[in-house]
């Protein structure tokens, strides 16, 4: 593999950068920032982040994937056409463990000529990957870029390597794309309220005096709660609203 630690320079805008993501939260703002900053590292023209809460990201839902320069145009012929479903890039991150070049990912599947011709068009053949799982195997982040045609894809293959689990962890941290919140059902302000109260240890006679309502209505919300959450008990439901990160622990 090619470094691209060819200078003291190159290492220390990749320490920055690292030290960036660590600070950041997962607001668009920030990540948006940390992407930016990363053309310092690795100078790429288009990105795209596919996270997820499953070992292997599903780029379908579009709340999870973050579009940096590709064209609304090829985003929805990807989708309409269904590419995702042949898409060699993809299909090489399931059992990558590393950054791969585009080029290994063309060599080992065969896409349809269909999606090469089009794929050249919108977006080149010249780029490179990384998809970071979990520990657990209950996350996964995708990045895949465009290279400008002069730049060598091996080149970067360890900047990117160093640099996608940092990325990873952005979107488990707090803010407005943490990878678990995006996934949660629509829990309402006071469900929320009845939740947390509940977190707390209060009863449902505790929780209906604190927010002035019945305990009628207190188990009407924990009807909801449970049916949203797919739960059977209280517990069960604090604990996987901590999960989506709905409620804090």
């Amino acid at each position: 593999m090619a470094s691209m630690f060819h200078s003291r320079n190159d290492l220390v805008k990749l320490l920055e950068l690292a030290q960036c993501c660590i600070k950041a939260s997962s607001d668009k703002a920030e990540v948006d920032q940390v992407i930016e900053l990363a053309k310092s590292v690795i100078p790429y023209s288009s990105l795209v982040i596919c996270f997820d809460d499953i070992a292997t990201p599903d780029p379908q839902a579009s709340r999870k994937l973050l579009n940096y320069g590709y064209s609304d145009e090829w985003v929805e012929l990807y989708f309409r056409k269904s590419f995702q479903l042949q898409d060699p890039i993809l299909k090489t991150a399931e059992r990558e463990t590393g950054a791969f070049s585009w080029d290994l990912g063309y060599t080992a599947e065969a896409p349809s000529k269909e999606f090469l011709d089009l794929s050249r068009d919108f977006v080149g053949t010249n780029g490179l990957a990384c998809c970071v799982r979990g520990r657990s195997r209950t996350s996964s982040t995708l990045i895949s870029m465009t290279l400008p045609v002069h730049e060598r894809a091996e080149n970067y293959l360890e900047a990117l390597e160093y640099l996608a689990p940092h990325l990873h962890e952005i979107f488990n941290r707090q803010g407005s794309l943490n990878r678990h919140s995006l996934m949660a059902p629509e829990i309402s302000q006071r469900e929320l309220e009845v939740l947390h109260w509940a977190k707390e240890g209060k009863s449902t006679w505790d929780i209906s005096n604190i927010l002035s309502i019945s305990e009628r209505t207190v188990k009407f919300h924990f009807g909801n709660i449970f049916r949203k959450l797919d739960v059977l008990n209280r517990s069960q439901a604090i604990a996987k609203a901590i999960h989506f990160g709905v409620i804090t622990a």
